[in-house]
């Protein structure tokens, strides 16, 4: 049976930022792990760096990156009109749609800025609080 040693936990970390989710919790026998993970590092951010030490969103600040995350779960469908590398957003803009249950949830951008990075497809099944795009801020 796995323990919980760093190693185990350095990967965990480093599987939850990779695919966007913000908790982990790990379990072994009667040790326990939990974390909850600021907004997403970026991918330059490697095992060497998650430690004790290891800062975490103090990487976004200094980029003046955000993610726009998904405010449930669903699947994602492109707004009219839809997200692009290059466009500019402005706060309160419906950016997405989240569909749920049959339900079309728009999802209004948090921030102004130049859209970045689009990290979701048209019809991709998304989590809450999943980055579906990174947004260069004002």
């Amino acid at each position: 049976m796995a323990d919980l040693n760093a190693d185990v936990i350095r990967h965990a970390l480093r599987t939850a930022r990779e695919y966007g989710f913000r908790e982990v919790k790990l379990k072994a026998g009667d040790a326990k792990f939990h974390a909850r993970l600021d907004d997403a590092l970026p991918a330059a951010y490697d095992d060497a760096a998650v430690g004790d030490d290891a800062p975490t969103s103090a990487v976004f600040e200094t980029q003046a990156l955000r993610d726009l995350t998904a405010p449930l779960v669903g699947y994602y469908r492109e707004a009219t009109p839809p997200l692009e590398i290059g466009k500019r957003i402005e706060k309160g803009d419906v950016v997405a749609i989240i569909a749920a249950l049959g339900l079309a949830n728009d999802v209004e951008s948090p921030v102004t800025g130049e859209v970045v990075e689009l990290l979701v497809a048209n019809g991709q099944a998304v989590e809450y609080g999943q980055a579906i795009a990174r947004v260069k801020g004002d």
